[in-house]
C-alpha cells in the first residue's frame, strides 16, 4: 500500500529535545523550558565545536543511562526467575 501522507523533506529535519533558556528576542531575559530544536538552530546558536561538544556528551551520558536501565531490567528478570 501507498503512504497517504508523505513526509515533506522539511519534515525530516534532525530535532533535539532540548531543555534550555530560550528567547523571543535580543532583549528578553529568557525563560527555561523544554522544547524540540532542530538541529540548524542548535549550530546557528552554539557553533559547530560547541555543538559537536554537547552532543558528544549528550550521547555519552545517554549510553550511560541506557546501559544502567538494561542493568536494571536484568536483574529485575534475574530476581523473578
Amino acid at each position: 500500500k501507498k503512504r497517504r501522507n508523505r513526509l515533506a523533506a522539511a519534515d525530516k529535519a534532525v530535532c533535539y529535545l532540548t531543555r534550555g533558556t530560550f528567547k523571543e528576542d535580543s532583549n528578553d531575559a529568557g525563560f527555561i523550558d523544554t522544547r524540540w530544536v532542530e538541529l540548524e538552530e542548535l549550530y546557528e546558536n552554539c557553533g559547530k565545536t560547541p555543538l559537536k561538544n554537547a552532543l558528544k556528551k549528550y550521547r555519552k551520558a545517554e549510553e550511560e543511562d541506557v546501559d544502567a536501565a538494561i542493568a536494571d531490567l536484568e536483574e529485575g528478570v534475574e530476581h523473578e526467575g
